[in-house]
């Protein structure tokens, strides 16, 4: 093999030794703060996001909104068959689409000939995880003590200020979606059903409790839960005191801290009033298609009832 004379190759080795240190600087974030910081996962989601199209979808069923200064969509699909009951608004966990894979999708087609117009909206952004990386100056030397938390418990990753920054905005995001709904819903007159999962269900929740969000006429949650131990713990008290009717679905797959708080919502609910609370435990597989058609009959089951009102 013939050798790369020196002259050649010097310059070659500076270049790319220059390459490699422009790399690591730009992407040391030494100086990043927490709530400044994105892990590769939640950078990655921002990009699928903005190239998010629904080019497969009829076009009708696609509507641009605008939510503060940014452009998103609603999916709408009409009711089909001879029942017109009203409209079913579906919000999926933050971090997913209006369209997303799995249930919300098959809610958004299923439901329709059982007489309910859906429209799906767009969920708030997933929280970010923050990356943390201290400089060696900032290290306890030994002795010194930096925190209270105990060895078992796990890194507070936001300040609580910072934290409830991020739950404003997460909020304001639905409320103003929630708010353009009307004019969107008003081919289809009836009753205004609210279909929500994970996280997006424990928002919904939260905002209802604190006057944030219009009613609906049911509400279906779909394993609620909160990140924060604290806001998950306060779920089941601030559902028990929505006068609203409530089909709670408590699924054996579900976020494992929605089970915290599942045996609390139920005992904490107005007993013996079917027409106000139902908390049914599935034994589905909610990524399994073939046990997605136990919750629909329970959600069908449920909206149903409440819309035909007690028999006299």
């Amino acid at each position: 093999m013939p050798s790369i004379p020196s002259q050649v190759l010097v310059p070659l080795l500076s270049a790319l030794c220059l390459s490699v240190s422009f790399t690591v600087i730009a992407a040391d974030p030494l100086d990043a703060s927490p709530n400044e910081a994105m892990t590769k996962e939640s950078m990655a989601e921002d990009k699928a996001a903005k190239q998010t199209k629904y080019d497969y979808l009829p076009k009708e069923e696609v509507i641009e909104i605008t939510v503060g200064e940014q452009q998103t969509q609603v999916l709408v699909r009409s009711w089909s068959g001879k029942k017109q009951l009203g409209t079913a608004i579906l919000l999926a966990n933050p971090g997913m689409t209006a369209d997303g894979a799995g249930f919300q999708a098959y809610l958004r087609r299923k439901l329709n000939p059982a007489g309910w117009a859906t429209i799906a909206i767009t969920p708030p952004k997933k929280v970010a995880t923050p990356n943390f990386i201290t400089s060696a100056e900032e290290i306890a030397k030994a002795g010194e003590m930096k925190g209270n938390q105990q060895g078992n418990e796990a890194t507070e990753q936001y300040s609580d200020e910072v934290w409830q920054d991020i739950r404003d905005k997460q909020s304001l995001f639905i409320s103003q979606t929630m708010n353009q709904l009307d004019a969107i819903g008003a081919p289809y007159p009836g009753k205004r059903l609210l279909i929500t999962s994970g996280q997006g269900a424990g928002l919904v929740i939260d905002m209802l409790s604190n006057n944030l969000l219009a009613k609906p006429d049911i509400l279906v949650l779909i394993n609620p839960y909160l990140k924060r131990k604290h806001e998950n713990l306060a779920l089941a008290k601030q559902l028990a005191e929505l006068d609203i009717p409530v089909l709670d679905i408590q699924s054996f797959d579900g976020h494992r801290a929605s089970f915290v708080t599942a045996q609390l919502r139920a005992e904490l609910s107005p007993q013996n009033s079917p027409y106000r609370y139902s908390q049914q435990t599935l034994a589905l597989n909610l990524n399994n298609p073939m046990s997605w058609e136990s919750a629909l009959k329970s959600i069908e089951g449920f909206a149903l009832r409440i819309s035909q009102g007690p028999r006299k």
